[in-house]
């Protein structure tokens, strides 16, 4: 059995840019879907679906999915792929994540939801479609 295919800063960039081709080559050659790097020092570290999500790469954000990436998993400080969208903006993409069964209420260990994250940052669109898919306004 063949070790899966590096994830590089490389890839990283690939998914943050949206070059869909490339990063479905790597995940062809192996590449793991809910590979985790690391940035800033070892303790800090991120997936791609994060990334995808932060970034507003929507395509990328489905196909990450569609191959099976875990909606819900948490980066190095607890947040997920929506409160990733959410903080940055991009409704679209939590559209998408919500389809795909994301936690709407799932919190960080420091009682942080996607819709705090929204409002803190400002995003009212994000804020309005949180709202509209029931996100839990007591926590």
């Amino acid at each position: 059995m063949s070790s899966p295919a590096p994830l590089t800063e490389e890839i990283v960039r690939l998914v943050q840019r949206g070059d869909l081709q490339n990063v479905v080559k790597w995940l062809g050659n192996g590449g793991l879907v809910d590979a985790l790097y690391s940035y800033g020092d070892a303790s800090n570290f991120g997936g791609l679906l994060h990334d995808a999500a932060g970034w507003g790469q929507l395509e990328m954000v489905r196909e990450l999915l569609k191959r099976g990436a875990s909606v819900d998993l948490p980066s190095s400080v607890d947040s997920t792929a929506l409160m990733d969208a959410a903080y940055r903006g991009h409704p679209s993409v939590m559209l998408v994540l919500l389809q795909y069964s994301a936690s709407i209420d799932l919190q960080t260990s420091h009682g942080f939801t996607a819709l705090m994250y929204a409002a803190s940052s400002g995003q009212e669109a994000c804020v309005q479609a949180l709202l509209r898919a029931k996100a839990n306004t007591e926590l």
